[in-house]
C-alpha cells in the first residue's frame, strides 16, 4: 500500500522521547478523568458511537456501586496503534477541568477556527487546532495552568465564541452546544460528554487527529508540540470572562421578510450586527436548567 505524504514525513521524524515519556506527557496534557474512559464501536448505520468503559452489568447497579475500567497505558498504546479509538471525559468529580474544547464541523470551519485562534492570540492566549478524525472538522483545545470549575471554563468558551461571532458569519449559536465540558456540573451518577483523544493511530497516519498550523498543515513533530503547549492562567480566564462586548449601532434600514420567522439577507449586515440581532432573538430555556438540577 502506498504511504501518504503525511505518513512518509512522520516516518522521517525520530522522537527524542521514550515510550514511557510520551505516555507521561500525553496524560499530563490531556488531564481528564482516568478512572473511566469512552470506548467506541460502529453502529448499524456505519457511524461511530461511544460508551463508558463499564464493567458488566453497570446499568443495573446504583451509581455508588458501579465500576469501570480505567484508562491505562495499555489502553492508550492501543489507541496510538490504531487498534482502538478512545474518548476522554473532561470533567472531574469535583466539577473541575484542565482543558476546554470547541468542536467545529459546519460551514467554513477553517475560517471559524482561525478567527477564534486570532482572537485568543490578541489576548496572549493560545488556541491549539486539531483536525478531527473525519478530516472535515476541527477541535480547538485550550489548556489551563490549573484545574478550574467547568462553569468558568464554559463561560470562557462562551465569550470566545461571542467575540468570534462578531467577526465571522461562519459561527452560529449551535457552536455553544459543542463545547467540552458540555455542562457546568456532573449529573448524579452520570458523565459529562466525551471528547475523542488525538493521535488515534489509523487516523493519525492519514493526517487526522493531529495538531496543525494556521495553514492546516500538521506540525512535523507532534510530541514536541505537546511539550511546548501553552497553558492559560486563571487570571487570563477571568479577564476574558469579564470582557465586555462592543456595542453595535445599525446605521441603515434593514429589509426583512415576515413569515413564520423573520428573514433577512446576511449580505446586508456586518458580522457584528448579525451577532447582535441573533442575540436579541435568542432566549434561554429555564426548564432545561431545572431538569438538570433534578438529575
Amino acid at each position: 500500500m502506498e504511504r501518504s505524504r503525511f505518513e512518509e514525513m512522520f516516518q522521517l521524524q525520530s522522537s527524542h522521547l521514550t515510550t514511557q515519556e510520551k505516555l507521561q506527557l500525553f496524560t499530563s496534557v490531556f488531564a481528564g478523568r482516568y478512572d473511566v474512559y469512552a470506548k467506541n464501536f460502529i453502529n448499524e448505520q456505519g457511524k461511530i458511537q461511544y460508551f463508558p468503559s463499564n464493567d458488566y452489568g453497570w446499568k443495573q447497579l446504583p451509581p455508588e456501586k458501579r465500576s469501570f475500567q480505567t484508562l491505562t497505558n495499555s489502553v492508550l498504546k492501543s489507541h496510538f496503534r490504531g487498534e482502538a479509538a478512545i474518548g476522554i471525559f473532561p470533567m472531574h468529580l469535583d466539577d473541575s477541568c484542565y482543558f476546554l474544547v470547541l468542536d467545529l464541523d459546519e460551514g467554513d470551519w477553517k475560517e471559524a477556527g482561525l478567527t477564534i485562534r486570532r482572537i485568543a492570540r490578541e489576548r496572549q492566549m493560545e488556541a491549539h487546532l486539531e483536525i478531527s478524525r473525519s478530516g472535515y472538522g476541527l477541535h480547538i483545545w485550550f489548556f489551563f495552568e490549573e484545574a478550574i470549575l467547568s462553569r468558568k471554563a464554559r463561560l470562557f468558551g462562551k465569550k470566545l465564541l461571542e467575540l468570534a461571532m462578531q467577526e465571522s458569519m461562519q459561527l452560529s449559536f449551535d457552536s455553544f452546544d459543542r463545547m467540552f465540558p458540555n455542562q457546568d456540573v456532573l449529573p448524579k451518577g452520570g458523565f459529562d460528554n466525551l471528547i475523542s483523544l488525538p493521535f488515534q493511530g489509523e487516523a493519525y497516519h492519514q493526517g487526522r487527529t493531529v495538531f496543525v498550523d494556521e495553514h492546516f498543515q500538521p506540525y512535523e513533530d507532534q510530541w514536541r508540540y505537546l511539550q511546548e503547549i501553552q497553558r492559560i492562567s486563571t487570571a487570563k480566564v477571568a479577564l476574558l470572562i469579564q470582557e465586555e462586548l462592543g456595542k453595535q449601532e445599525l446605521d441603515k434600514e434593514l429589509k426583512v421578510v415576515l413569515s413564520n420567522m423573520i428573514q433577512l439577507e446576511k449580505s446586508s449586515v456586518t458580522s457584528k450586527a448579525l451577532f447582535f440581532l441573533k442575540n436579541m432573538a435568542s432566549f434561554s430555556n429555564p426548564e432545561f436548567y431545572s431538569r438538570l438540577k433534578l438529575e
